[in-house]
């Protein structure tokens, strides 16, 4: 067993991120991930009941739902598993903390006097009538709290070139402006983070933190650029496996195993004739993801991938993304073509 638990599962997300005692971390990856020129001040986790909840629903997304002091929310999503339409499901989830900015239940009230037509007052405000005093309701005004959906994924897009990426909703005309600066997306792709590019330093927070997310399972112990910060101190010692109790450690194991089911039922599906397509895109996404990396592939490397038909063999390459940094290194994680030709 690894000494830190796997950030990416269900239970390691929740027992690092999701804990109210522990907020400040979840507080800090925020502000890390959207570079907010301030930190957060304090955040309120929402009820998920908003939000469709269940394996089954989420389909291995794993939500936190807060919102600061100043009324923004923000959405934080785990998903470890490449699953279809995942940015249509950062939209959805995005429309849950606008709809509830409605204020649901709460209407204008309209107060009648003698020499008044009806009145409808838009904030709170206190209104004399004879000695006593009536309190007009708030009404909405279609003013809209900002929204952050950040999703970490465990896979890359076909089309990302870096490990994190933004989008607002934009207009169709050039120079594309924003339509709207009130709904950000964000994903976090880690299989793209190298730490050893310029772009990737870890002098930036969000790059430590990317760094903790993709190799903490894998680490013996805490690497020194981390040693002195109060956040990632608390984070790697919440997310020591020893520290954990009998009961979460049972936990944890479940959430492997659910994983692992998950995998295991995604190869049946393969092994059943239906994996044809879903190994062509397997393909293209490990000829993308090193041609992104080390430049044009040469054709002979070209030709092995795309001869590749065995989706366990593309998903170990691409574990060996971050040891591989020329085209010969990659050649040596390949069968020879002949041999691939033949199957």
């Amino acid at each position: 067993m690894s000494r830190f638990i796997d950030p990416t599962t269900d239970f390691g997300f929740k027992k690092i991120f999701g804990k109210e005692a522990n907020k400040e971390i979840i507080m800090d990856f925020i502000a890390a991930v959207l570079e907010l020129p301030a930190p957060l001040l304090d955040i309120t986790f929402k009820d998920k009941e908003q939000l469709p909840e269940g394996d089954e629903e989420r389909s291995g997304i794993y939500d936190i739902y807060c919102q600061d002091v100043a009324g923004n929310h923000f959405i934080v999503e785990m998903q470890k598993n490449r699953i279809p339409f995942v940015t249509d499901r950062m939209i959805y989830y995005a429309t849950f903390p606008i709809a509830a900015q409605a204020q649901k239940g709460r209407k204008p009230v309209i107060y009648r006097e003698p020499t008044f037509e009806p009145m409808m007052v838009r904030e709170v405000a206190t209104i004399p009538y004879g000695n006593k005093a009536k309190v007009a309701a708030k009404a909405w005004d279609f003013r809209l709290s900002d929204v952050y959906c950040i999703a970490v994924l465990c896979y890359a897009f076909d089309d990302s070139a870096t490990a994190v990426n933004r989008s607002r909703i934009r207009n169709d005309q050039l120079p594309h402006a924003s339509f709207s600066d009130k709904v950000q997306f964000v994903t976090l792709e880690l299989p793209l983070f190298d730490e050893r590019r310029p772009e990737y330093s870890l002098d930036r927070r969000i790059n430590k933190w990317l760094f903790f997310l993709r190799y903490l399972s894998e680490l013996k112990r805490m690497p020194n650029i981390f040693k002195g910060d109060e956040i990632f101190e608390r984070a790697f010692e919440i997310a020591e496996y020893a520290s954990l109790s009998p009961k979460e450690k049972r936990r944890y194991h479940l959430s492997l195993k659910r994983l692992r089911d998950t995998y295991a039922v995604f190869e049946a599906k393969y092994d059943e004739g239906f994996g044809k397509g879903e190994i062509n895109a397997g393909q293209k996404l490990l000829l993308s993801f090193f041609s992104k990396k080390l430049g044009p592939a040469p054709s002979a490397i070209a030709d092995g991938i795309r001869a590749l038909n065995d989706l366990k063999r593309i998903d170990a390459i691409m574990t060996q993304h971050a040891a591989i940094n020329e085209w010969q290194e990659l050649q040596k994680f390949l069968p020879p073509l002949e041999k691939e030709n033949k199957v």
